[in-house]
């Protein structure tokens, strides 16, 4: 799970580069609403690991 956060923050590091190159607006914000939607699915995604992580730590003890 934690290789997809980590996926998912590289792909929008790599969205956010490319926004900065656009030169047309429209484009740029259709890209800015892509990368808002991918960083709402990585929050999720660290939600989980997070739950998982926090579960874990009983099942030890």
């Amino acid at each position: 799970m934690f290789k997809n956060a980590e996926k998912i923050s590289k792909a929008m590091d790599m969205l956010i580069k490319v926004t900065d190159e656009l030169e047309k607006l429209e484009r740029k914000e259709q890209l800015v609403a892509v990368i808002h939607e991918l960083s709402v699915v990585h929050q999720g995604v660290l939600g989980d690991l997070r739950t998982y992580a926090h579960n874990t730590d009983y099942e030890d003890n």
